[in-house]
């Protein structure tokens, strides 16, 4: 059961990404005030987003709710004393205080310059500590703390109306595009797979389709081509080394070194096979 903090202002947010060669996508937000305040709900939604991914434009999702309610607050001066904090909607599981958006673990990555404690890149970091700025901004005006919580997706349903809006009806922009990726056509239609359904060592047969760069590595998106799970895809962090041999469009039989919880490494030993036999299968 889903608890309500009535005495709390609500930001829900949302984003609808189109399949296409642009992965062109809108956002959306919808405020909700307490029913003291005889506020109408606030709305407004964004796009078009060009050549992102989904979580980089859940987070910009984010950042433009909150910034909706700051703006209002700065420009209406509404006394909001009495209410007892700002809590913001997500249906990204990934997104919420729990997990990767915590002041504290992004206070943690900031004074390591964008990296964790391994020394590796922090996925969409660019946006996470915006994101961050953004709340600490929207903290100190409204002199209340502001929390990041997930809910299912059928509890999001306006802000998810709105960002559909976004995908369609807003002006072309790259503001949180991914620079130097290069996008081919998906031969499949499968989701994103379960990773804890693999095991080291395990061989895959992979079919490119995606690559981009993240300060000094790489996110290859691919997709199954071997029985187990085929036509699912999943992200692979390489080096710029192994990038190179991994060419967008074809396929390889790879090796998994490490499981992780959204991605996987491979062994350097990739083997390229026949693209046309592989598929026909």
């Amino acid at each position: 059961m889903v608890k309500t903090d009535y005495r709390a202002i609500y930001i829900f947010c949302d984003v609808s990404m189109m399949p296409d060669s642009q992965s062109s996508g809108g956002t959306g937000y919808l405020i909700r005030f307490p029913d003291e305040f005889e506020i109408e709900d606030m709305s407004d939604y964004y796009g078009i987003y060009l050549d992102s991914n989904i979580e980089r434009l859940e987070i910009e999702g984010l950042i433009r709710g909150m910034s909706g309610l700051y703006d209002w607050l700065r420009k209406s001066q509404t006394n909001i004393s009495w209410i007892s904090r700002i809590i913001v909607i997500t249906d990204r599981y990934e997104l919420q205080d729990e997990r990767r958006t915590n002041p504290f673990r992004i206070k943690d990555w900031r004074s390591n310059g964008g990296k964790n404690h391994k020394g590796k890149e922090i996925k969409n970091w660019d946006l996470l500590n915006q994101l961050d700025k953004t709340r600490t901004k929207l903290a100190q005006l409204a002199r209340k703390s502001v929390r990041i919580e997930y809910r299912k997706r059928k509890y999001n349903k306006e802000a998810d109306k709105l960002s559909k809006k976004g995908r369609k009806e807003g002006l072309p922009t790259r503001k949180i595009a991914i620079e130097g990726h290069k996008i081919g056509r998906r031969v499949f239609e499968g989701g994103e797979i379960k990773y804890k359904y693999f095991n080291p060592k395990e061989t895959i047969t992979i079919h490119i389709f995606r690559k981009r760069p993240i300060k000094e590595q790489w996110e290859i998106n691919a997709e199954i081509c071997s029985e187990k799970r085929k036509g699912e895809k999943l992200r692979v962090i390489v080096d710029h080394l192994l990038q190179e041999k991994l060419q967008r469009g074809n396929v390889f039989e790879v090796r998994i070194k490490n499981i992780y919880s959204f991605h996987f490494e491979i062994y350097r030993t990739i083997k390229k096979v026949d693209k046309k036999k592989t598929l026909e299968k």
